[in-house]
């Protein structure tokens, strides 16, 4: 008996003791599709680690925003809010791993939270690149400073949205679907 990437476990394995009723491994499109989620959050976690890393841009929009501030006020802020940025994506990326392994598992609900993140971040980066591209001016909310789009940034966005977009379209073939349906019957994993 050969084994494929669509094919799963040998049904009735004596070692797990399943008795012929584990529904089948995932196929390369699901397995694909999970690797494919977790490298966006990768390039978004390291997205965040260069903005972050711009200290000095972090303390001209910080004096942008209070003036009045003492140095002593401004470096503590920064340094505050370094971090809490940074424990903040690291729970994003954490979250986005045991989404991505839960959806790997069959778990439907998984797969649907997926599809609807992935779906409004290509949207949304497609509607920021259409008002970039287009030289609408970003809207500024009072007392806030308006966050500048640079291309690193732009970049950073479009390759999350493209991995994004490839996740989306491998979640919804025609072997995905009959896994998560194969798996729901089965029963919960």
């Amino acid at each position: 008996m050969t084994t494929g990437w669509n094919s799963g476990p040998p049904q009735g394995d004596p070692v797990r003791g399943d008795g012929g009723n584990a529904p089948a491994s995932p196929p390369r499109s699901v397995w694909l599709a999970r690797w494919l989620w977790i490298a966006a959050a990768v390039v978004g976690f390291a997205r965040s680690v260069i903005q972050m890393s711009d200290r000095r841009a972090l303390v001209e929009e910080l004096r942008t925003l209070n003036p009045e501030l003492a140095q002593h006020e401004v470096d503590a802020a920064v340094n505050g809010g370094i971090m809490f940025s940074l424990l903040l994506v690291l729970a994003v990326a954490a979250l986005y791993v045991l989404i991505g392994n839960k959806m790997a598992r069959g778990r439907n609900w998984a797969r649907v939270v997926i599809l609807v993140i992935t779906g409004m971040l290509v949207v949304s980066t497609a509607f920021t690149l259409i008002t970039t591209g287009s030289g609408t001016p970003t809207a500024s909310v009072e007392g806030v400073p308006s966050m500048a789009l640079g291309p690193l940034s732009l970049a950073f966005g479009v390759v999350i949205a493209l991995l994004d977009a490839a996740v989306f379209v491998l979640l919804l073939r025609p072997e995905s679907r009959r896994f998560f349906a194969e798996v729901k019957r089965g029963g919960a994993r």
